[in-house]
Parts: structure tokens; sequence; C-alpha cells
């Protein structure tokens, strides 16, 4: 007897395809993901963590562990040479900010790559779930039904390949990876023949644990940077030269060790071993779609850059997030496969953004001007939304008919809440009917919508309660906000959940006057899917989300 086919293998095992198989064993969905490196040693690659990163390892319940680990961002020491011990200047990469109501994790953190893929690891262990070290991929064969996958496993000497079925494919396996090539999608972009260097880890001894130290005119020409890590006495460096040929020293750990040493000119630093030590190339590219038929691609395998501004992984969260809910519908028979079209819709524009700014970074900090060192703003990835999708509606203020006029990356600079818009958080929440305060951010988690009723009418609301039940259970959490002193109602009971908004925080958020009945549609990635003023514009959104349930739920 033929098994069923799996639904979900996702090829690579990087943050990008651990968020994602994380994310859909939430939603009750089997995956399978295999790694092709037997043995993945990443190093401090993708350290900084920005802000909406971190929100999203808080819904996926993460985010403690993450934190216990990382450091904070720190300011630059730039040294004069000759000499290597003179600071020349000091810059602040990123002002340090204080939690707001709406923003609880403000600033950007520093956790290397190696120990934010062990935290994923573990969770998606404690699911159930495994990743297979040493399987890579070999080829796919797509069908109506499904997607023929061959796998290679390495086992000593020898190769055992197997032919694995599923419902839908995922390639998070990097830049070099094969599935994008499978597909056959256009990798459309440059290669930059300058800005060669290597980075690693290396042991140091002598430097100070509270700044990142620089030397030579930039780190991606002819320069030196380390940063300190939380493996001490380990610092991940970036090294580029005039001199020497970078690519020689990839194997010669002697020969890095004393490269090194001549570009800092420090007699006082001594230095150890090294590890993770590759090569980066500057390439700034993007797919023309993000998937093909049952196959997708995320993370590097869809987009790559410099790693100026700390984009990289934060974007390959995203793209997993942003996928994992609607693969998660569709497979449940939820939703109809076109959900999954809005994929490329909303990300390809996000991306094309991000690579604009990250590659002026990365010019500026060639040239060695401060500007490329700034962080903050728009990196911190707060502003990424998709006001423009086809699947978000929006009744307070109707969708652009272009969406070249929407900034992808800059929602909240117009001082509007949109849908498509990050899902800002509220904290205050008192529970009606006892219990400890809570906030918004506590209620959004990946596997659910969160529907927030502002101000509804006792008919409306059951009206909304009453739709919601069309719905599989445990998909539609219901959420009534009450403004202080509201009186209670059996209506407002029968949602899952009735907070007084005791701090105002809520309907500040959201933009809501106490006088105007408003509803709010969180989608399970954190995203403001639909703002409403009724259970007419609910209906409307979910029977786009939940399209293959429909009016006959």
């Amino acid at each position: 007897m033929t098994p069923a086919p799996l639904p979900v293998l996702i090829i690579g095992a990087g943050p990008t395809g651990l968020i994602l198989g994380l994310t859909l064993l939430q939603h009750g969905i089997q995956v399978r993901i295999v790694e092709k490196d037997p043995n993945r040693q990443p190093g401090q690659r993708g350290a900084g963590l920005q802000p909406r990163t971190l929100e999203m390892l808080h819904f996926l319940g993460v985010l403690d562990e993450v934190l216990a680990k990382a450091l904070n961002t720190m300011p630059i020491k730039d040294y004069k040479l000759p000499g290597g011990k003179e600071v020349r200047r000091t810059i602040e990469m990123s002002p340090f900010e204080l939690p707001t109501p709406t923003i609880p994790y403000p600033n950007a953190m520093l956790l290397g790559q190696y120990n934010s893929e062990a935290i994923l690891r573990s969770h998606i262990e404690r699911l159930g779930g495994k990743i297979e070290s040493g399987t890579g991929l070999l080829g796919i064969e797509q069908h109506p039904d499904r997607v023929d996958a061959t796998l290679v496993t390495k086992v000593g000497e020898t190769e055992k390949t197997e032919t694995v079925a599923c419902h839908y494919l995922v390639g998070a396996d990097g830049a070099k990876g094969i599935v994008r090539k499978q597909l056959g999608l256009s990798f459309i972009g440059e290669t930059r023949l300058e800005g060669q260097a290597l980075i690693g880890l290396i042991q140091v001894q002598g430097l100070d644990t509270d700044h990142y130290h620089q030397w030579g005119n930039s780190i991606w020409d002819n320069g030196l940077g380390l940063m300190p890590t939380e493996r001490q006495p380990y610092f991940s460096f970036f090294f580029s030269s005039e001199k020497v040929d970078v690519r020689d020293l990839l194997t010669d750990t002697a020969g890095l060790r004393e490269a090194i040493h001549n570009a800092c000119e420090r007699d006082d630093l001594v230095f150890g071993e090294c590890e993770a030590v590759t090569l980066y190339r500057p390439n700034i590219r993007v797919v023309d779609r993000f998937g093909k038929g049952r196959v997708f691609v995320a993370g590097d395998a869809a987009h790559v850059h410099s790693p100026a501004g700390g984009q990289g992984l934060n974007s390959g969260v995203q793209d997993s997030f942003n996928l994992a809910w609607k693969l998660a519908l569709v497979e449940k028979g939820l939703a109809d496969p076109s959900l999954l079209e809005t994929y490329t819709e909303e990300r390809l524009p996000v991306i094309a953004a991000m690579l604009q700014k990250s590659t002026r970074l990365f010019d500026a900090m060639r040239k060695s001007k401060e500007e490329g060192w700034k962080r903050g703003g728009d990196l911190r990835q707060l502003g990424v939304n998709c006001r423009w999708s086809s699947i978000v509606v929006d009744e307070r203020t109707p969708k652009p008919e272009d969406s070249e006029s929407v900034n992808p990356y800059g929602s909240g600079t117009d001082g509007d809440l949109r849908a498509g818009d990050r899902a800002p958080d509220a904290p205050g929440l008192v529970p009606v009917h006892g219990g400890e305060t809570m906030s918004l951010f506590g209620i959004f988690h990946p596997y659910h919508h969160t529907v927030l009723l502002f101000n509804l009418p006792t008919q409306e609301t059951e009206r909304v309660v009453d739709a919601a039940k069309k719905y599989p259970a445990n998909t539609i959490k219901a959420v009534s906000i009450l403004p202080q002193g509201t009186p209670d109602s059996e209506a407002v009971r029968q949602t899952d959940l009735v907070l007084v908004d005791g701090e105002g925080h809520a309907f500040a958020a959201y933009q809501v006057s106490p006088q105007k009945a408003t509803i709010i549609i969180v989608r399970p990635d954190g995203v403001t899917g639909g703002i409403v003023y009724g259970s007419d514009g609910l209906e409307k959104y979910f029977r786009v989300v939940f399209s293959a349930v429909g009016d006959a739920a």
C-alpha cells in the first residue's frame, strides 16, 4: 500500500526552514525537515535579530530563551592606523529605545545563528519533529496532486536514495540551494566584483566586549572588524584585504591569524582558534516569483544581499511566517490553494525594497561613511506591510489603487494604522471575569486569527460570534475589548475573551474611537488583515481566507 503523501517537506534547516517547520507543527501540520550539511556550523552569521523578528519569536514561544543568551547591540570603536590603538571615532549603531505600549521590543539583539538554530531545534523536537542532517535533495517532479522529491542520505561511505511524496515542498536551502534551480526561477540582480571578504569566528584576548572594533578603510574594503559574541572568548570577524588573497586563507588558520594581526597592528591582542570561516561575495539578487505549483522558496533561496543592515535572516523569518499559516489552511482543506499565490504577492515588494536599503548601506560602509553603520528606523522592520494585498479588507482606509504608492517598509510613517500593517501590542487589558492583566501579544498566536471587537452593540456581537462559528474550532479567537465603565452583557460573554482596556492602549493603538464600533482582524502572522465595521465586513474577509469553507460551513 502506497503511503499517503507527507503534508510538507522542508529542504534546509537554517532559521528560515526551522521557523517554517515550527510554525507548521504548532498548526498541527506534519513536516519533514532535511539538511544537506551533516555537521551544520553556521557560527555567528545572521546574528542581528530585529525587533519584528523578536515579536515573531515571542508569538512562537521561544523569545525568553533567545533573550537569555542574546547580547545588546553595541557602539563601534573605529581605530587609527598605523598603531591601531587610538580611537578615531565612536559610532552609535542603534540608540537604545525604551519599550512602549505598542512596541515591547524596540531594540535589535545579537545572537549567533548557531545558538538561535539550537533553540528552534529544541522546540521542534518538543512537538515531535526532528531535523535529518546529512540528507539533501537530488531532484523534484511536480504532479497535480503532489510533489515527488528524490532525497539522498550519506551513511558512512555509502549513499541511500529515496523518493518522498509530499503535498508541498519548501526550499529554504540557501543561495546555492537546488530548489530554486529545479523550479527554473529567475534570480534577478548582480554579483559585485568588489567587497569580497572572509567572515567567521576567532578567539581574541585583550579586547573589551562592550564595543564592536574596526580598523582600516572599511570591513568590506581593506579592513577588519571584530564583534563580541555570547561565546567568549570568540569574536566574529569580517576581513578584507588588498595585500593578500583572502581566498587563500580559508583553510590556512595560521595565515589567517597573521593577516588579522597585521590588519589591526595590535601587539597587545592574542588571537587563537578560528571557526566557521567562509568567503563572502556581494550578491544582490531576488527571484521573480516565490514559488511555482506546489513548490516554494524562502529566505536566502529567494533573495540574497549584503549583510549591511541585518535584514537577511530577519526577512527569511518573515517569509516563513507569511507562508506557514497559508500552507496550514490549505493543507487542512480550509483554504483554496489560490491563497498560496499571495505569498509572492505580499513578499516580493517587501524584498525589493529591502534590497535597495541594504545595498545603499553596503555602498556607504564600503566608502567608510558613518551613515552606513546607522541602524534603527525602517531596519527594525516594524513598518513592513502588505497594504496592497488582495486578501486584506480595509473599510476605514480604502486600499490604494496603485501599489506603487505604498512603501512596503514604511507603514506607520503616515500616522495611520491600515489593513496590511503590523498589528501593534497593547498591555493593561483586564479580564472582566477575573485573572491576570493581559496584553494583545499574549493573545496573538501563529495558529489562529484573532478578532478584536471594539464597541460592538449586542446584536452585532451575536452576528460576529455566529459568523466565527461557521469555521472550525480554534481557527478564530474572538476577543471583546471594552472601554472602562462599559456594562456587562450576555452577548459580549459569548466571545472567547472579554477584556477591559484599563489603560486605553488598545483603543489608542488601533485608532478606535470609544463611540465607533470597529472590528480588527489580526492574522496568524501578526498582520492586521482586516479593519471593518460589522459582521458583513468580517465575513467578507473570511470568505476569501477560508475560501474552501465558504458559506456552506
